[in-house]
């Protein structure tokens, strides 16, 4: 290992590779390995970043050594004791938003937040496991006619490794109370509004019923860009018809286009990929490997992927679909 990813290493970023091909491991699972046209790889991979905050700032300036908790955890010294909340009733210290009034007031710093009555339109690899980081994207309302009307009504929880056993029974579709801390994460270059649960940002979400979220039709790939997801609608769960692509192994994302595109950027747009990583078993089934394929649609939450990197930020949009019945 050359002495740079030695360092990157230590840093809890894991990156194997030569100067032509580099793969590295974050917090949210995912490793991207980009090939000549630019698509990315991302084959799951186990969490291997630190379990801490993304950022270095805090709610109230208070440090982050567990004992600023409010609900007055620390070494024990007092008597009080830590109790992980279950989302079963609303912590007094928290806040209440709507995913839109999350989005309305982009937080630049973590705040404990409480998110009623949500709809669950995706979770990584098909469901939380413990001591493996999670993601789960969630949706204010089950569906909506259009892109523009469901902009801004989708968020991200971002869980670490420690926290995803408190989130094992989420499931697609379920319409859950949520805890968390939401802000936009400027780390690394990185511009994205999410809801983090952590060690030192606890958070929780409970099932109170169950819906169906149905997918956004009419979606282009001219739709999706970085700052589509980023800045103007975020992460829906979407619907785009009359697509092709050329799957390469399960594990790997590939590249979708249309009207003779074949994985790459239409008419000069951003490059969307197919990415398994919200399939149960994080790997595509039912597809042959090499083959130009045309897709009748695809069924997904619109998403975006940043890997950790040397030098400059690379973005990947991804769609992902959470079952292959998404994929038709």
């Amino acid at each position: 290992m050359s002495s740079r990813g030695f360092l990157l290493g230590v840093l809890g970023v894991w990156c194997v590779g030569s100067a032509v091909a580099i793969g590295c491991g974050s917090g949210d699972g995912e490793v991207v390995i980009p090939d000549a046209g630019g698509t990315p790889d991302a084959t799951p991979l186990k969490d291997a970043t630190p379990d801490a905050p993304k950022d270095s700032s805090t709610t109230d300036g208070s440090p982050k050594d567990g004992s600023s908790l409010k609900d007055g955890s620390g070494d024990g010294s007092d008597g009080a004791v830590f109790v992980w909340p279950d989302c079963l009733t609303q912590p007094l210290t928290s806040q209440t938003k709507s995913i839109p009034q999350i989005w309305a007031d982009n937080p630049a710093t973590p705040k404990e937040t409480w998110i009623s009555g949500v709809y669950v339109t995706a979770v990584s690899r098909g469901a939380c496991a413990a001591n493996q980081a999670c993601q789960i994207f969630l949706q204010q309302d089950e569906t909506y006619g259009t892109l523009a009307q469901g902009a801004k009504h989708g968020i991200k929880m971002f869980i670490s490794a420690n926290a995803a056993q408190y989130f094992t029974t989420i499931a697609v579709g379920d319409k859950v109370d949520a805890l968390g801390y939401p802000y936009r994460d400027t780390l690394g270059g990185q511009n994205e509004l999410l809801v983090e649960v952590n060690d030192l940002y606890p958070g929780c979400a409970h099932k109170t019923g169950t819906g169906a979220p149905t997918p956004i039709p009419g979606v282009f790939l001219s739709d999706l860009s970085t700052n589509a997801y980023e800045n103007t609608v975020g992460p829906l769960l979407i619907k785009v018809d009359g697509l092709i692509g050329t799957p390469t192994t399960p594990t790997v994302t590939f590249g979708l286009g249309t009207q003779g595109f074949d994985g790459g950027a239409d008419a000069g747009g951003e490059i969307v990929s197919l990415s398994p990583f919200f399939l149960p078993s994080g790997a595509f089934t039912g597809l042959t490997n090499g083959l130009k394929t045309k897709f009748a649609s695809v069924t997904g939450v619109f998403g975006l992927f940043v890997p950790p990197t040397d030098g400059a930020v690379q973005k990947y949009l991804e769609i992902y679909p959470r079952t292959m019945a998404d994929v038709k």
